[in-house]
C-alpha cells in the first residue's frame, strides 16, 4: 500500500532545506511512501533537484482562476498525510478542500481559531522562539508518524551539476557576498555591515596570504561586485573570474544558480556569509560557517541554527570591525 504525502513549503530555498531532515524522516519511517511537495516560484527550480521527493509542483503566484483550478486538480487525490509545514494562508486554505485522515498545519498561535478548527486540522503552535526542528518533530507525531529527525546532512549524496569543476582549487575559503551585506538591499534596520572596495581589497589580499578563496554572489546587481569584475579580477567566462595573489587564487562566481553553490559547497573548508539558505546546506559538507547575524535577532536566529555543526556566529557590525572577527575565525593557529 503506497502512502501519499502531500507537503506545503511555499515560501525560500532556505525554508525548504530546513525541512528537508524531516522529509527524509518521514521516507525513512513510512517505506512505501510517495511525497508531492507544493512550492513557490523562489524555491521549486531547486526543489525539482531533490530526489527525496517524487512529484514536485508550483502553487500558482498572482491568478486567481489558475490558483483555484490548482486546488480543484489537488483536491481529486486523496493524500494519507498532508502537512502544511510553511504556515502560509493560502497553504492552509488550500487544505481545508483536501480528504486525508492526517492534516496538520504549523501556524502561530495567535492565529489559531475556530474558523481553521472546524476544518479538523490540528495545529502545532509556533511561537516564534521555539526550535524549527522540534516544530518539525512535533508535526510527525502529531501525524502519528512516530521517528524521531535525525539525518542533518541531507543534500550529502544528492548528485552534484558538476559545477565546482570549473574551479581550479579545493578546500578553500568561501566568502558569499550578497546583497545581505547592504542594508539597501535587505532589511534597513540591520546593522550596516556595507564593505568597500578598497577595504575589501585588503581584506582580500591578508586572507589569500595562506588560503585560495572563492566569493560568490547573490543575484542583485552591487555596485562592490561590479568594481571587482572590472578592476581586480580576470574575466575567464560571463560567470567566472579569476586573481592570482602570490600563489594563491581567488575566484568571483557571479550569480551562480543554487546548484552551483551547493557544487561549490562540496569543496569549501570556511563559510563566511550572512545567515540564508547558504548555511543551511553547507551543512550537509562539513564546512565551518562563520555565520554573520544581527544581534538584536540573536533568538529568531536560534531557531534556525541548532542543529548545525561547526557552527560559529558573529554579529553584524561595521565592515572594519567585522573583518578583524572574521580574521580571529579564518585565520586562528
Amino acid at each position: 500500500m503506497v502512502n501519499n504525502i502531500l507537503i506545503f513549503r511555499t515560501d525560500r530555498i532556505g525554508d525548504l532545506l530546513i525541512t528537508c531532515p524531516a522529509v527524509l524522516a518521514i521516507k525513512k519511517y513510512l517505506k512505501n511512501s510517495k511525497i508531492t511537495l507544493i512550492t513557490s516560484i523562489k524555491n521549486h527550480d531547486y526543489a525539482k533537484s531533490l530526489d527525496f521527493f517524487d512529484y514536485v509542483t508550483k502553487f500558482p503566484e498572482n491568478n486567481l482562476v489558475e490558483k483555484i483550478k490548482f486546488i480543484m486538480n489537488l483536491s481529486k487525490k486523496k493524500y494519507d498525510y498532508v502537512l502544511v509545514l510553511d504556515g502560509k494562508d493560502r497553504s492552509l486554505i488550500s487544505s481545508i478542500f483536501l480528504s486525508s485522515k492526517n492534516k496538520v498545519g504549523v501556524i502561530s498561535k495567535s492565529r489559531i481559531n475556530f474558523f481553521w478548527k472546524i476544518f479538523n486540522i490540528k495545529f502545532i503552535e509556533d511561537d516564534e522562539t521555539t526550535d524549527l526542528i522540534k516544530i518539525y518533530q512535533d508535526s510527525l507525531k502529531c501525524s502519528n508518524i512516530n521517528t524521531d529527525i535525525t539525518n542533518f546532512d541531507c543534500l550529502k549524496h544528492k548528485k552534484d551539476n558538476g559545477f565546482s569543476q570549473n574551479i581550479s582549487i579545493k578546500d578553500f575559503i568561501h566568502i558569499h557576498l550578497d546583497e545581505k551585506w547592504f542594508n539597501e538591499f535587505y532589511i534597513e534596520n540591520y546593522t550596516n555591515i556595507n564593505p568597500q572596495y578598497e577595504e575589501f581589497i585588503n581584506f582580500l589580499n591578508e586572507i589569500s596570504k595562506v588560503n585560495n578563496i572563492l566569493i560568490t554572489t547573490g543575484i542583485n546587481d552591487l555596485e562592490l561586485i561590479n568594481r571587482l569584475k572590472n578592476k581586480f579580477f580576470e574575466k575567464i567566462s560571463d560567470k567566472i573570474f579569476i586573481k592570482k595573489n602570490l600563489n594563491k587564487l581567488i575566484y568571483l562566481i557571479y550569480k551562480p544558480s543554487f546548484d552551483d553553490i551547493e557544487s561549490l559547497l562540496r569543496n569549501s573548508k570556511i563559510l563566511i556569509s550572512c545567515h540564508g539558505a547558504i548555511t543551511h546546506a553547507s551543512n550537509s559538507f562539513n564546512v565551518i560557517k562563520v555565520d554573520i547575524l544581527e544581534k538584536s535577532k540573536l533568538g529568531f536566529y536560534k531557531r534556525f541554527s541548532s542543529y548545525l555543526n561547526n557552527y560559529h556566529p558573529i554579529f553584524r557590525t561595521n565592515f572594519d570591525i567585522l573583518k578583524r572577527e572574521i580574521y580571529q575565525k579564518v585565520l586562528k593557529p
